[in-house]
């Protein structure tokens, strides 16, 4: 199990805050693993570090400026087993690794930051030359490195008003929403710890489409490759 924090913009433009005890699994820390503590988020306000985000800031993203609708927190905490956690290490984004200031300064992220990666083959394929992939596909040693702090590590995620991509350090990186694992059966009790993170969602349906479909770098490689 782990210590979850969720903050969420309620109909009524509050804001709830809550600690939630859940399952240390994909679903559940998928929510709250894409950015270090000091990640800087682009809001209409300018950049701020996603620790100071709050639901109803407005960010800069694809589909224009859109509220945070919902963050949520959790902490990386070194020694604990590979099979009893999906967070077992993080990536460190290297400065310049995508070209002069992409991004401007190293930028830690943790494994549920995907990226978009874009292939001009793939229009032909799906119907889109973007998709989204986890940052961890494009770790080489170099560019972006693996890393296991030997300190705990504040990571969060957020979510907008609708699913889009955010330039993190000038890296088109996305907004959270849960992907495919809304559609899986998953039981009810599960379902209901799940959306109780989450209380300005009524219902899974509601967290929306996806703006772009999640791959793997592996799987686009061999199809861009034919």
């Amino acid at each position: 199990m782990r210590k979850y924090e969720a903050s969420a913009l309620m109909p009524d433009l509050s804001i709830s805050f809550k600690s939630h005890i859940a399952p240390a699994s994909p679903l559940f820390e998928e929510a709250c693993t894409a950015f270090a503590r000091g990640t800087l988020i682009p809001t209409v306000r300018g950049p701020i570090a996603v620790e100071d985000l709050l639901p109803g800031d407005y960010v800069q993203s694809s589909h224009g400026a859109q509220p945070v609708t919902w963050i949520g927190s959790t902490t990386y905490v070194p020694g604990i087993p590979d099979d009893a956690t999906t967070l077992a290490s993080l990536s460190r984004i290297t400065s310049d690794s995508f070209g002069p200031g992409r991004p401007m300064v190293d930028v830690l992220v943790g494994p549920a930051a995907h990226m978009v990666m874009r292939r001009d083959r793939l229009k032909s394929l799906i119907g889109s030359e973007a998709v989204l992939v986890p940052v961890s596909d494009f770790a080489d040693g170099d560019r972006i490195v693996e890393v296991t702090p030997v300190g705990s590590v504040q990571l969060y995620h957020f979510m907008l008003g609708r699913h889009a991509t955010v330039q993190i350090g000038g890296i088109e990186m996305e907004s959270y929403h849960p992907g495919k694992a809304v559609t899986r059966p998953m039981g009810e009790a599960a379902a209901a710890l799940f959306l109780s993170m989450f209380p300005n969602i009524e219902r899974l349906q509601d967290f929306g489409e996806l703006s772009l479909t999640r791959s793997s770098r592996e799987v686009i490689d061999s199809l861009t490759s034919l």
